[in-house]
């Protein structure tokens, strides 16, 4: 038997995946338009609910902008170190404070240092009744080692596991990390970028 390839009908996974590169890795607005392109061509693969405009989840796995987040955080006269960590982040509706107080003392534990909260500007218009019914608080939070022979990756990772399994409900790291970062949300493929 093969054991490389699955049996036929044995594979039930419904989600779509597209991969979009640039050779040489130079990032740039082009690249990101192409993925949002290719998510809109996935709709087929997502469920819809019957409101018609609620859909069953999409996202972006992106490379972190540095230089954007870098100029963001200069306008909050924040300085952002070389290598920072980034956590896209859900949190309840009215959990926001508590949240925050938990990410950043159990950052603490293990040699972070919360630099900076930023609010995600978001256009909830174009969901649907139920996506906006279930729509949590959605921040970023950065990260900086407080030692700085740490290793930033290990310790975003150990902050990500201790709070998903120790903390109160209501806190989600959609990702944390000082490489990439993931944008997604209760929404359509085409829904992604208005939102």
């Amino acid at each position: 038997m093969n054991t490389f390839y699955p049996r036929a009908g044995a594979d039930h996974d419904a989600c779509g995946v597209g991969f979009v590169a640039r050779l040489g890795g130079a990032a740039s607005r082009e690249v990101l338009d192409h993925a949002l392109t290719a998510l809109g061509r996935l709709a087929h693969r997502g469920g819809v609910d019957a409101d018609g405009l609620s859909g069953d989840g999409a996202g972006l796995l992106l490379p972190i902008p540095k230089d954007f987040f870098r100029a963001r955080a200069a306008e909050a006269g924040i300085e952002l170190p070389e290598e920072f960590g980034l956590g896209h982040v859900f949190i309840e509706p009215g959990q926001a404070e508590a949240a925050r107080e938990c990410i950043e003392s159990r950052a603490r534990e293990h040699g972070l240092q919360c630099l900076w909260w930023r609010e995600i500007p978001t256009d909830p218009s174009h969901l649907g009744p139920r996506a906006t019914a279930t729509l949590p608080v959605i921040q970023q939070c950065f990260f900086g080692l407080q030692d700085a022979g740490g290793d930033l990756e290990r310790a975003l990772f150990l902050l990500r596991k201790q709070v998903e399994t120790q903390a109160p409900c209501g806190i989600y790291f959609c990702s944390l990390s000082s490489r990439s970062v993931c944008y997604k949300g209760l929404l359509a493929p085409q829904q992604l970028q208005q939102f």
